[in-house]
């Protein structure tokens, strides 16, 4: 067909913009590199690590002491430096009494990314606290370990106690207490 003069032939323009495929390259490149720069980044929240640690450690202490209620036993915990291990008291075949770390999924304590570190006060009394390794190695029959803290069958919590959570720069502090209405009491210190 030979195109007449009156009609010229049909001829592409280009229009003017983005095609939709150049959109979806430009969106997808953009995409990669804010997920790279956001994986980069830390979002750690030191100070509510901190303070979660303390809620978490005044709610399982709690766990324990109404655990120790329904169950009609003796709980207890003790502390490390770095973490903590709740304990059960039972019974040996030679009816005596011997404290167990409690092998529970719930009364754990939970490492986070954030080192933590406590310090804890018995009556009023400041606790040398060691490594669980170490004072494993130095328990013997005759001293085996036993928990800082006692919640007992009939809903008491001995002796009095005050737990210090902080990060180690100690510059976010959350206290763990006996408390006067409440058994534990979860606490930010003053200036942190």
């Amino acid at each position: 067909m030979i195109p007449s003069p009156a009609c010229p032939p049909p001829t592409r323009r280009r229009e003017q913009g983005f095609t939709l495929i150049e959109l979806l390259v430009v969106v997808t490149i953009v995409s990669i590199l804010v997920g790279a720069v956001v994986i980069n980044i830390e979002f750690r929240n030191v100070g509510k690590i901190v303070r979660d640690t303390a809620l978490r450690t005044g709610l399982l202490m709690e766990l324990a002491s109404d655990q120790a209620v329904y169950s009609r036993q003796q709980f207890g915990i003790r502390f490390h430096p770095e973490s903590y291990e709740f304990y059960i008291l039972t019974e040996t075949e030679d009816d005596e009494s011997v404290w167990e770390i409690v092998e529970d999924g719930q009364l754990k304590f939970r490492s986070e990314d954030v080192a933590i570190e406590f310090q804890v006060d018995i009556s009023g009394l400041p606790i040398i606290l060691a490594e669980l390794t170490e004072e494993l190695d130095d328990a013997t029959e005759e001293d085996p370990l036993k928990p800082h803290i006692i919640f007992l069958s009939n809903g008491e919590i001995i002796p009095d106690f005050r737990i210090r959570i902080s990060d180690p720069d100690g510059e976010y502090e959350h206290e763990v207490a006996a408390g006067e209405v409440l058994p534990i009491v979860v606490e930010q210190l003053e200036g942190s």
